[in-house]
């Protein structure tokens, strides 16, 4: 039987395998190395994990005492305590209790040393979130037929901050999933299908995403506010704010014994002066959103959210879209939830949000920016020209993905183009990311990236080509090969002639992300030069 004849479950069986064993291997694979200094946002997540697990309390001093003291922390009634939502350190006890023993420990001390446990922790809770999401959650959310599942799942991954942010131990994509899952629960089913078992699921999982990511809680509202909209049974409604409440119960027990009362959180109680002038002003450090900002988390190519997925400014035309084939019911709250979560990044006095790529408090929200950029996507690929268009997005979108992905996500504020300035001079240089099976097999990292970086784009291509009937692979391939190319040559322009302080910081922050060697040999290069 050729593959045209092919039933349509089962060649869409294949392709879902498929699916997710390369959206693993994207994942997966940069989970390895040991960087000098871990992320203060990483860190804070693991030492209340091991202090919850190890030693059944909220103080952070023991594991801080061992893996180093993290700048995101909060002091109250003489501990050290963490000023993170704790949803994913909670997540992550049970990993500790069964898997902990097996980890390495660090020597002179019984708590596991701190890069296993931080990979093996990413990879269950973040990069296995990640792909549920794509895999399982996103289609349905988009309404997507069987034969666009699996290529729906690559384009939201590979061309999405999801990537990025799916091999990183934040609480960023985790809350995105919850929060989709929840989506898809409470509004993502016709008009009186869902009883109040389903309700209650759904409310229990937002109460999840808001324990594991505190501002996903607008999304939250935004679900609540459209059930009353859309005169949902009180019965269903009543079972979502039961499941909300117990979904958040972890949390509220947390933000007690850590703090003192359920309404408490650490962020007031920064021990970084800094920090805590951030959070003071507004609500929690939030207040209206101002044009810097809203440039800044949406355009900027610094943190902007289109600057670093242009797949993503699809989304205006798959609202409208979406309104001209079933009217608001569906748009509407999506509407809603895109612009109040962009208002409160753009409205946060720390918007830049330290370290990272792109807005990465935008994360959470990507899900349902990708319901309409998947209806304009399949709209688009059945027509030539607006196909053409659509790869290019998408393939843009890629290569800055894989860029930031191959190198480090952390990439800091202060540096305008930091894709142009510091990630690709760095992979010019070989100076890339250490690698899972270049750890485990002892092969270089640069062929590991090569080949991820392979099969992305061919998974793109092909996700491209099926969304189009899968008639128009090879015009598609040369499209996205020949953008590839271009967004390379852009970005090596955009960077110029680079200067001897802005080379100096590079060689700085390349120690920084674990390149130690690629960061004194440029440093060392420096110092050479005559003054």
């Amino acid at each position: 039987m050729s593959p045209s004849q092919s039933t349509p479950d089962a060649e869409g069986r294949w392709w879902r395998v498929a699916a997710i064993a390369a959206l693993a291997v994207a994942l997966l694979a940069p989970l390895a190395g040991a960087p000098p200094v871990a992320n203060p946002n990483e860190l804070v997540r693991v030492e209340l994990a091991v202090a919850l697990a190890l030693d059944g309390t909220v103080d952070l001093e023991g594991p801080a005492l061992v893996y180093g003291l993290s700048e995101d922390v909060a002091r109250h009634d003489g501990r050290v305590l963490a000023d993170k939502a704790p949803g994913l350190s909670l997540m992550s006890v049970p990993v500790l209790w069964l898997a902990g023993g097996l980890l390495p420990a660090v020597p002179g001390t019984e708590l596991p040393a701190f890069w296993p446990l931080r990979h093996l922790l990413t990879a269950l809770l973040v990069a296995l979130a990640t792909i549920l999401l794509a895999v399982v959650v996103l289609p349905r959310l988009a309404g997507s037929a069987a034969d666009h599942a699996a290529p729906v799942a690559v384009v939201a991954v590979v061309c999405t901050p999801l990537w990025t942010y799916g091999t990183v131990f934040f609480g960023h994509v985790p809350a995105a999933a919850l929060v989709a899952a929840a989506w898809l629960l409470l509004l993502g089913r016709p008009a009186g299908e869902g009883g109040v078992g389903t309700a209650a699921a759904g409310g229990f999982v937002a109460g999840l995403a808001v324990a594991t990511e505190y501002p996903t809680a607008v999304l939250v509202l935004v679900m609540a506010a459209t059930l009353v909209i859309r005169r949902t049974p009180p019965a269903k409604i009543a079972a979502a704010a039961g499941g909300i409440g117990l979904g958040a119960l972890p949390m509220l027990l947390y933000h007690w014994a850590a703090f003192g009362s359920p309404w408490l959180t650490g962020y007031a109680f920064k021990a970084d002066p800094g920090f805590a002038e951030i959070h003071g002003g507004g609500v929690s450090g939030v207040g209206p959103p101002t044009a810097e900002a809203l440039w800044g988390v949406l355009v900027g190519s610094s943190r902007g959210l289109f600057a670093y997925s242009p797949l993503l400014l699809l989304v205006p035309v798959g609202l409208w879209l979406m309104v001209r084939r079933t009217g608001w019911r569906e748009a509407g709250p999506l509407a809603a939830a895109a612009v109040l979560y962009v208002a409160f990044a753009a409205g946060f006095s720390d918007w830049q949000a330290g370290w990272g790529a792109a807005a990465r408090h935008l994360v959470p929200v990507v899900p349902l920016l990708l319901v309409p950029t998947v209806a304009a996507a399949v709209d688009m690929a059945r027509r030539p020209l607006a196909l053409a268009i659509l790869a290019v997005l998408a393939a843009a979108s890629a290569t800055r993905t894989a860029l930031t992905v191959a190198v480090s996500p952390f990439l800091p504020p202060e540096v305008a183009r930091p894709l142009a300035e510091l990630v690709l001079p760095s992979v010019a240089d070989g100076a890339l990311h250490a690698t899972l099976p270049g750890a485990l097999l002892g092969l270089p990292d640069w062929p590991v990236h090569v080949a991820v970086a392979g099969l992305a784009g061919a998974a793109l291509i092909w996700a491209l080509a099926r969304l189009g009937g899968g008639r128009r692979w090879r015009p598609v391939a040369v499209l996205v090969l020949a953008v590839v190319a271009l967004q390379i040559g852009w970005l090596a322009w955009r960077g110029g002639r680079p200067a001897p302080e802005r080379e100096a910081l590079r060689a700085q922050w390349l120690v920084m992300v674990g390149q130690e060697d690629a960061g004194r040999r440029l440093a060392a290069e420096l110092a050479a030069i005559p003054p």
